[in-house]
């Protein structure tokens, strides 16, 4: 079974909201026309003992790859507040970031230890054996947190995940189903309910993708999956607004250009349409292979035999014995 890439980051886990006092609820509003950093440096220099607020740096410093400075910031707060779990678990997803897989380990064991009536320690350590992919303790933990809470949509989602790698794929959709009936909010559950109907033939998939595009409008891997499910079914203007929402985020997102021009190119037979948006992913990625060679396709059906040629030439410097392009290249030369 294909393994699915999810918006869930196995290096970098969704962090846990710690909830505050009222006065951090204060601390928190005040100066909001200061940068994130800013603010949380002078937070810290005008509240030194607040030990949230190093959390909070360290989940930032963590955001954006600065792991050393993650890491002095938590255990700043570990040695401010000794009792909070979450600190615990947040130096656990530093730790991995880092690599250091029995640091992590350590700690999350400690946080289980010290809260276990948490489910919050038992998810991340069955998280973290699946990143190991050590199922048989997946399970164990993911059965621990259900026992502490038998209505989390999380373990039902990392339990159908842990059973989609393992190939089982009809007790995956009754979990990752599970997750979104507990949780219809849950984008991943979604997202991943999308990919396995999709590979299945079911024409649910479509449903699946359009709920994840509504849950997050914001979601480029939301709007691709959901685009190209379109697009496979024969719903061009449709898969063309879903690509057309990516590029209203990200103008330099090259598939999406290419896709677009595909659909010009193949169904529509806009050949001049699909060289502009071919134009834009070349733009966007220039080592794009496939839009080299759709372009000059588009030029061949143009009657524009040397801009043709020139299209398969450099597809077929980009990959070597690229058989499309040698194709190409053949047909001009016997037909023009």
């Amino acid at each position: 079974m294909t393994k699915y890439f999810l918006i869930v980051s196995f290096l970098i886990w969704g962090m846990i909201s710690c909830s505050g006092s009222q006065k951090q609820d204060d601390i928190n509003n005040k100066d909001t026309t200061l940068t994130e950093i800013d603010r949380l440096n002078k937070n810290i220099a005008e509240n030194p003992e607040v030990d949230s607020l190093y959390y909070q740096r360290a989940m930032y410093f963590l955001r954006n790859n600065n792991l050393n400075k993650a890491l002095n910031d938590i255990s700043t707060a570990i040695d401010l507040n000794p009792e909070k779990t979450e600190n615990y678990i947040l130096l656990g997803d530093i730790y991995l970031a880092q690599g250091s897989i029995e640091n992590c380990r350590k700690t999350l064991l400690k946080a289980f230890d010290m809260d276990p009536q948490n489910p919050e320690p038992s998810l991340k350590l069955a998280e973290l054996n699946l990143f190991l992919e050590d199922y048989d303790k997946v399970y164990l933990y993911l059965s621990k947190a259900l026992e502490i809470d038998k209505y989390s949509a999380q373990a039902y989602f990392m339990r159908g995940y842990a059973r989609l790698e393992q190939g089982d794929t009809t007790k995956a959709i009754v979990d990752l189903q599970e997750a979104t009936q507990l949780d219809a909010e849950y984008f991943d559950a979604f997202i991943m309910l999308g990919y396995i109907m999709e590979e299945m033939g079911d024409p649910i998939a479509g449903n699946y993708f359009k709920t994840a595009v509504s849950i997050n409008e914001y979601s480029i891997e939301g709007h691709y999956a959901y685009g190209f499910w379109l697009q496979s079914n024969g719903e061009y203007n449709s898969a063309i607004h879903q690509y057309d929402a990516i590029l209203n985020m990200d103008e330099n997102y090259a598939q999406a250009w290419y896709n677009i021009g595909y659909i010009y190119l193949v169904y529509m037979e806009d050949f001049q349409g699909a060289i502009e948006r071919f134009d834009k992913a070349i733009k966007a990625n220039p080592e794009y292979v496939e839009a080299y060679f759709n372009r000059g396709l588009a030029y061949e059906e143009m009657g524009k035999y040397d801009k043709a040629e020139a299209d398969y030439r450099k597809a077929l410097d980009l990959r070597e014995n690229y058989d499309k392009a040698i194709e190409g290249l053949n047909r001009l030369e016997e037909n023009y």
